[in-house]
């Protein structure tokens, strides 16, 4: 007997499905998505243990949730007023995007020291991670500062993520440890309610605590970026931003450089100055991605993130890493 031939009908059209529904999922789009974006201002939230006042800003979609979290930590010096292009952007996907004025924000905090000065101080290692903690202890009671939120949190699914100074704090938020002065051994300041971290332009060792050792414990999902320009405050070289995905141990991690990224092509969506549009662009496209598949657990996100997705985006803008 002949062997049958194939329906070359159904194969065909399989092969078109398969194809429409790989350019379905991979174009994520630097647009902002569905949903209409809504803000909570001026609120502060108390500390009493520490007896301080952390101001937020909230942006949240206008729908029904509940939404996945993200706590998004500012660089040094800078407010929970920057970076509003992220907010909006996550926002406009299903998420509820919160960012804390920290301590050595001038614009909240009048702080007067330098940069250098900022991120010198282990009191600020410390409290940084301490503020995202305090943030999410707060959550369970969001109707009493902000009842517009209540029902629309999805708590057990958290992210952390941050620029700079707060992608330092959103790395020990998830596992990274630091030596602190008078302090005998490693410390840790993780918090076991967040799901994964984005670190956007970190720090790498032999400052603020850091060590070699210090991402051995950085077990949970990561997405590291940085930019072939983006020197470190101390002129170390743009490589050194990638030491946390390199000493992290492997599982779910994902390192993405982008090409004449500056460390500031990171904050906001503007050119000049040696910054591009396009590295901003490709830093919403793969967070958003990257949240989609650990905040979400989507399986289509995850393999846009692992097969270098933002490629067809980027052209040769940005080189990956995945381990």
């Amino acid at each position: 007997m002949g062997q049958k031939q194939p329906n070359w009908i159904v194969v065909i059209s399989v092969i078109l499905v398969c194809l429409w529904s790989c350019a379905a999922w991979c174009q994520y789009s630097p647009a902002s998505g569905p949903y209409k974006v809504l803000t909570v201002e001026n609120i502060a939230l108390h500390d009493p243990a520490r007896n301080k006042d952390i101001p937020i800003k909230i942006y949240y979609p206008d729908g029904a949730g509940p939404f996945p979290v993200i706590i998004f930590s500012h660089g040094a010096l800078a407010s929970k007023d920057n970076y509003s292009a992220f907010g909006q952007f996550w926002a406009s996907y299903g998420y509820v995007s919160i960012h804390p004025s920290h301590a050595d924000s001038v614009a909240d905090f009048g702080f007067r020291g330098t940069l250098r000065e900022a991120i010198s101080d282990p009191r600020g290692w410390q409290n940084r991670p301490q503020d995202l903690s305090f943030i999410i202890d707060s959550l369970a009671h969001v109707e009493e500062f902000a009842p517009q939120l209540s029902g629309k949190l999805d708590l057990r699914h958290i992210g952390a993520g941050g620029h700079s100074f707060g992608a330092y704090t959103a790395g020990l938020i998830g596992g990274a440890t630091i030596l602190l002065p008078g302090k005998a051994g490693p410390q840790s300041f993780a918090d076991k309610r967040v799901s994964a971290v984005v670190m956007l332009s970190p720090e790498g060792e032999g400052v603020m605590g850091l060590s070699t050792n210090s991402w051995d414990t950085l077990r949970l999902p990561m997405l590291l970026m940085f930019g072939s320009h983006d020197f470190g405050p101390f002129g170390q070289e743009p490589v050194w931003r990638s030491e946390a995905f390199a000493k992290a141990p492997a599982g779910n991690k994902y390192e993405v450089e982008l090409e004449g990224g500056t460390h500031m092509g990171f904050a906001a969506p503007f050119s000049g100055g040696g910054h591009r549009v396009e590295v901003f662009q490709c830093a919403k496209l793969e967070t958003l991605a990257f949240w989609d598949a650990y905040l979400r657990q989507d399986p289509k996100a995850r393999q846009y993130i692992e097969s270098h997705g933002l490629q067809e985006y980027s052209g040769d803008t940005a080189r990956f890493a995945n381990k």
